[in-house]
């Protein structure tokens, strides 16, 4: 079972599932002729060769010559996360180019090009895309509809649920308004009790069941659900969204203050 866990965390370092069995045998084992690593593992002497050649090249593995044969050891698990950080460096070098690099790219898409109106996301990292983009743009706010008790309980998704209010610590610090209508709830208190730091203004509904959230920002409009299936919608339609801000201003100053 102990096994099973750690070949899977570093599956999730990069490491294929045939690498990482190669990894811990030879951190059991020690230094040890590929022949030994081939019959610890159950892998072919020779895919056991190439492998372990692969992984010398990524540096998850050292290699020397003793008595005129070669042997293989792997190298330290501190090592890992040195070359994890090493990676998340260079995952922001490379995110810092890309930045500078769009306005240039932008220039270059021909502006002919249909773009997609309706774009569908699945799942905690789809649900994340959906709300990042809604704060990716300069914008002066957001409108929405939603109830914060259905919108990302923590029963359901614990990471999701606290993911949520670092989303909205970001979107406070790009200045971006948030203006919620919303059933009263546990949660929705929590959201109204931190309203004054994370930029958020709540009118409040009583006996209306909101398990989807709607979010109008710019010329988009984002559905979510997190209920059951976690879904994401993304609608890029200038008149759809206009439609749905101005009945959401239209009906702002109707609703009494959350309370």
């Amino acid at each position: 079972m102990q096994e099973a866990i750690i070949i899977g965390l570093l599956e999730q370092l990069g490491l294929s599932y045939q690498k990482a069995k190669i990894y811990l045998c030879s951190l059991e084992i020690g230094a040890q002729p590929a022949s030994v690593i081939a019959k610890k593992t159950g892998l072919k002497r020779s895919h056991t060769y190439i492998l372990l050649g692969q992984m010398k090249d990524e540096g998850y593995i050292q290699e020397y010559v003793k008595d005129g044969v070669r042997h293989f050891v792997s190298c330290s698990p501190a090592t890992l996360l040195s070359m994890l950080t090493n990676r998340s460096q260079e995952i922001e070098v490379r995110k810092e180019k890309l930045v500078r690099m769009l306005p240039t790219l932008d220039a270059i898409r021909n502006p002919l090009t249909t773009q997609p109106k309706v774009r569908f996301y699945q799942g905690i990292e789809g649900l994340k895309e959906v709300y990042n983009d809604t704060i990716r743009e300069p914008l002066d706010a957001i409108y929405a509809l939603c109830d914060w008790e259905h919108l990302f309980p923590a029963e359901h998704s614990e990471e999701l649920h606290d993911w949520m209010w670092e989303y909205a610590d970001r979107r406070a610090a790009k200045n971006i308004q948030f203006f919620a209508i919303g059933n009263k709830s546990k949660e929705s208190d929590i959201a109204y009790k931190r309203g004054r730091k994370q930029k958020r203004k709540i009118k409040m509904l009583t006996g209306v069941y909101l398990p989807v959230e709607i979010m109008v920002y710019g010329g988009k409009v984002a559905l979510m659900s997190t209920k059951d299936d976690m879904v994401g919608v993304i609608i890029e339609d200038q008149a759809i969204a206009d439609t749905l801000r101005n009945f959401h201003k239209a009906i702002w100053p109707l609703l009494p203050a959350y309370a």
